[in-house]
């Protein structure tokens, strides 16, 4: 892993370079980067650097440290005076723009970034990250020292940062399978939201929002004019992330079948540059495999098309690796298809690969927009007729299964409050934090409820109607804090990086104005988005049901005798259980459901439970940087 950092001690003499050196040996973990260290004092940045848009640059005033894909240099470099060095060009243009406009100039950046500007003069701090946190920063704050890095083990690296475990976020991660921003799953570490800057001196740290989603709709907006627009955007979009690449071997797109991927691919086949080299992932198991859908695709736009089968014996080789990536626990167990399909690109000489993300969060594609509609319907009964006589009559019939059942569930989870009946599906809202975790760590927790995070989106976000609190809900939760996490990391392992045509503003600002009701229209999901790639897309792409890019994990820990002895051995190891966190008798609860169970339910939940003790085993139990 790469990335950036800053190293501040405050009001203490003492030299930060070997504290930058610290931290930078923390970030590294291939010996082909690149570490490059500027100070002044007890200030210090430093990148270890694995691509070219990890630059460092020292001026008289600044030193500057980026990772920063951008698409509108030309235009930034018309803002301001500087003369660029050959070397940290792009850094030493942000330094520039800083020095011009202050922090408010990383408004003016579009694309993915992290940028690092320690201002000699003034000895303060400067730190921000993209809108979605494509590439994110961790910081630790107190009285003495300031350090910011894009990673937390690079963060502790850097010595007298404590390593207390945040009970909070592992209550997260189990009910999301990924730790929610600001919270780390250390207690004096935090993450710098998306959109947002840090700026830190001798007397304060705070952090300010400088972009964030708007949902400002125009009732009464044409279809087919809107259809149009977002047609002409997010083809300029993908235009735009293809453009920096010389020769277009060195791109390519992940394609998993799927409405939103197939798009992007149908775009780059628009700029005739030649055929497109697209890269798939299939399963044996055709319960997970989409590879016939992404094959129409290819075969529509004559694509160079790759595809590979993931094993079982590739689940077990790859874990290690994969948990080290991770500087969280991290429970998306689609992170390994990701990884083998960025690993596949690798293979064939490709550098960059474009991805479909953030189409679902933006224009309403995933499931349960559409089921939560139909609880909807539910509520819109006159309150007199539904407790007055619907529920009081479903009470009272005796019969428990069949169809009364069902309009029993279907009317508990209609009745619950949001976002709680939006996360209603979680098991582990559904268990109920006493029968999961054992009693002094419940204490820990003081009450806590994981919804808290979700509640202040839903409550606080721009946005006036249910769907798009939803969707707001989603892009910082679903999309920055867990899928583009998921993506970044993986590709960064494989070797490579990922664009998201998606996520340009302009598309994404534009979602904003979309009305809801031609975001889910009747029962059919993304209508609008669909009406506009209609002609693009084959029709079976439009047509098929939503798969989503899964793993059978759970039934490889019931098939594979290498995943089943790893998953018995771990959890039900004494090591794990003496962290005092999760119940024993749960845990072998869940081993039981799982064996007599036909669905991956059990197994997946076993998942999650596995992707964390691997990870204490990996980032507690050892140094910072010994698994490296």
């Amino acid at each position: 892993m790469s990335g950036i950092c800053v190293v501040w001690r405050k009001q203490n003499p003492e030299p930060a370079l070997p504290a930058v050196k610290s931290v930078c040996g923390a970030l590294s973990m291939e010996a082909s980067e690149q570490q490059t260290i500027e100070v002044d004092g007890n200030m210090g940045v430093g990148v270890s650097a694995r691509f070219r848009n990890q630059q460092i640059h020292r001026s008289p005033a600044l030193l500057v440290v980026c990772d920063a894909d951008l698409y509108n240099e030309a235009e930034l470099r018309s803002l301001v005076d500087v003369a660029l060095p050959e070397t940290g060009q792009t850094a030493a243009l942000l330094g520039g723009l800083y020095e011009r406009f202050g922090a408010g100039f990383a408004e003016k950046l579009a694309g993915t970034f992290s940028v690092i500007i320690a201002d000699r003069r003034l000895r303060t701090i400067f730190a921000a990250t993209d809108g979605f946190g494509i590439s994110p920063l961790v910081y630790h704050d107190d009285a003495r020292l300031l350090v910011v890095a894009s990673r937390i083990d690079a963060v502790l690296g850097c010595g007298g940062v404590p390593r207390d475990i945040n009970p909070r976020g592992i209550a997260k991660y189990l009910t999301y399978t990924v730790n929610l921003a600001p919270d780390t799953i250390f207690s004096e570490v935090r993450r710098l939201l998306p959109g947002h800057f840090l700026l830190a001196s001798d007397a304060q740290c705070r952090t300010q929002r400088y972009w964030d989603m708007q949902y400002n709709f125009a009732r009464g907006a044409d279809e087919r004019s809107l259809s149009l627009k977002l047609e002409s955007l997010v083809e300029q979009s993908v235009r735009t992330h293809c453009k920096q690449e010389e020769e277009f071997l060195r791109l390519g797109a992940y394609l998993s079948g799927g409405t939103d991927s197939s798009t992007v691919v149908g775009m780059m086949s628009r700029l005739d540059r030649g055929p497109v080299h697209t890269f798939s992932i299939g399963f044996e198991d055709q319960r997970f495999n989409e590879l016939e859908y992404a094959r129409i695709t290819a075969r529509k736009f004559q694509t160079r098309h790759h595809e590979y089968l993931v094993s079982a014996a590739d689940c077990v080789e790859a874990v290690p690796k994969i948990v080290r990536m991770y500087d969280e626990p991290f429970g998306n167990s689609s992170a390994i298809p990701t990884y083998f399909c960025a690993a596949l690109a690798a293979q064939n000489g490709v550098e960059v690969l474009l991805g479909g993300d953030g189409g679902d969060e933006l224009f309403a594609g995933n499931e349960r927009y559409l089921t939560d509609k139909v609880f909807e319907v539910y509520q819109k009964v006159p309150r007199l007729l539904r407790k007055g006589i619907i529920e009081p009559a479903l009470a009272a019939i005796p019969f428990r299964n069949g169809l009364t059942s069902k309009a029993r569930r279907y009317i508990r989870r209609s009745n619950f409050p949001q976002p709680y009946r939006f996360f209603s599906y979680n098991p582990m809202l559904e268990d109920g934090p006493a029968e999961v975790f054992e009693q002094e760590f419940l204490d820990q927790l003081k009450g806590y409820s994981v919804l808290e995070t979700p509640s202040e989106y839903y409550r606080n976000g721009p946005a006036r109607d249910h769907l798009n609190r939803l969707l707001y809900i989603d892009v910082k939760m679903t999309l920055s804090d867990n899928d583009l996490l998921k993506v970044t990391r993986m590709s960064e392992l494989a070797g490579i990086r990922s664009r998201f045509p998606f996520l340009d503003r302009a598309v994404a600002e534009f979602s904003g104005t979309i009305p809801p009701h031609l975001k889910v229209k009747g029962t059919e999901k993304r209508y609008l988005f669909k009406r506009a790639f209609r002609q693009l897309l084959p029709s079976e792409v439009i047509r098929k049901t939503k798969h989503g890019f899964g793993i059978p994990v759970a039934y490889w820990m019931k098939s594979d005798k290498r995943m089943r002895e790893i998953a018995q051995d771990v959890l039900r190891s004494p090591r794990t259980f003496e962290r005092g966190y999760i119940r024993r008798d749960y845990i072998e609860e869940l081993f039981r459901r799982h064996e007599e169970d036909e669905t991956p339910f059990y197994g997946d939940m076993l998942w999650i439970f596995l992707m964390l003790e691997l990870w204490f085993r990996q980032f507690v139990d050892e140094p910072v940087g010994a698994a490296a």
